[in-house]
């Protein structure tokens, strides 16, 4: 395997546009560099290539990571793409700017514009030019990524300096935050105005300390308990670009999410109705009239575990299921068994160290997210999640019906039973919870 680390593809200020990096002298040390990755070098990208391939002969998987937009790299350990390149593709790992840096408006900016997204479409603008070299085809790239990494995914569905950059996209439980695309960030840019105590001019903000800006930025993430504190909206439907998609979403999101499982546990404990909670649903944007229907359907053990998994994730999944153009879209759901008794959720994050064969690197985080004796009983699920993504890198499709009118599902189980196979499982989040 031959294995490239924290590439540098730009070169950026903490506020201005990336530009390409500055070359270097001699041969740049790739061997083992996460942590200058991490810490000095925002857009960078690392490479995970079989040694024996022919120059521009296996598909590109390109890898965004998640992380509500303010935290994550490429580089973390779940995310080494050895595993997945070894059955036969390039995979490509990359970064950008985050929190304020990556994602705060300011003035001036051209409305959805974002210098994280910007830093991207430059990277891929770099594999495109590079990664012919070490057996990737510039012409067959997946873009995928999951959380922020998927809600990435889809904007840059819609970004039209992207379109000759990637030729797939596979979109896992996409996070955005819950932003009106006109009056949304007016409430935003006033909170950061506020805490960073400065008009919000490039200037201005890129004046201040990065220690300043990340103390402004953790004030008002606060303000976002249940919600993405900065980021894109979901995109103009009409902009979305036709490619083959492929669309993953997590059950049980967010039900283990600290401070919702105390407010779950405290409903049943005292036994109280779910009408009790709503008024703070309506905040989470289920539809006012549709309010006794939640009642009647929501988990009445998790109501919060499950909506705020509902409100941040899933209505995103199923929003873009239902826009994107084309026939060429499939999607799937991993699903738990009895969370009273297994204590198997299918959990946000989940599914990664089952996409990139890591159940046995972190595993107490592992069996935080995956639930305990993860390795014996997801190796096979992995297998064969791994076997659809790679049918669908190819250009096979992943080996189940599209998505189509009955909105055909495939469903992976986490508890190590078979895949099935289920028709409009996201029904009542596109009911409850319109994008």
């Amino acid at each position: 395997m031959s294995v490239f680390r924290a590439v540098p593809v730009a070169e950026t200020s903490d506020i201005g546009d990336p530009e390409p990096p500055t070359p270097w002298e001699g041969v740049l040390d790739c061997a083992d560099t996460r942590e200058r990755s991490m810490i000095q070098l925002p857009t960078t990208a690392s490479v995970f290539a079989p040694a024996d391939a022919e120059p521009a002969s296996l598909p590109v998987f390109v890898w965004i990571h998640g992380g509500r937009y303010e935290e994550g790299h490429g580089d973390d350990g779940w995310y080494d793409g050895g595993a997945l390149a070894a059955l036969g593709c390039v995979v490509v790992t990359i970064n950008h700017r985050l929190r304020y840096e990556g994602f705060l408006p300011l003035d001036g900016d051209a409305p959805g514009s974002f210098r994280g997204v910007d830093d991207l479409v430059h990277a891929l603008r770099w594999i495109r030019e590079t990664v012919a070299v070490v057996g990737g085809d510039p012409d067959w790239v997946t873009l995928a990524g999951q959380s922020a990494g998927g809600g990435l995914v889809m904007t840059l569905l819609a970004d039209r300096r992207a379109d000759d950059l990637f030729q797939q996209a596979m979109v896992l439980s996409p996070g955005l935050p819950r932003i009106h695309r006109i009056l949304g960030w007016r409430a935003r840019r006033a909170a950061a105005r506020v805490f960073l105590g400065v008009p919000l001019t490039r200037d201005r903000v890129s004046a201040l300390s990065a220690r300043n800006r990340d103390l402004a930025y953790r004030r008002s993430a606060h303000l976002y308990f249940t919600d993405c504190a900065l980021g894109p909206s979901f995109p103009d439907p009409a902009q979305l670009r036709q490619v083959p998609l492929l669309v993953s979403t997590m059950h049980d999101e967010f039900v283990r999410f600290p401070g919702v499982i105390d407010l779950d546990r405290m409903i049943d404990r005292r036994n109280l109705p779910v009408w009790v909670l709503a008024l703070g649903m309506r905040w989470m944007g289920v539809r006012p009239r549709k309010l006794a229907r939640w009642c009647r359907t929501v988990d009445q053990h998790r109501p919060m575990g499950q909506t705020v998994g509902e409100a941040m994730i899933r209505r995103w999944a199923a929003g873009l299921l239902e826009a994107a153009p084309g026939e060429d879209v499939w999607a799937c759901e991993f699903r738990g068994g009895d969370w009273r008794g297994t204590r198997i959720d299918a959990q946000h994050c989940g599914e990664l160290p089952v996409l990139f064969d890591k159940l046995t690197v972190g595993p107490d985080m592992v069996a935080a997210v995956c639930g305990p004796d993860a390795v014996e009983r997801l190796t096979a699920t992995g297998q064969r999640f791994r076997a659809a993504v790679l049918g669908f890198l190819g250009g096979d499709g992943p080996g189940w019906d599209r998505y189509g009118e009955a909105r055909t599902t495939r469903i992976f189980d986490l508890t190590g039973g078979p895949d099935t196979e289920v028709d409009d499982p996201l029904r009542n989040v596109r009911t409850l919870l319109p994008v």
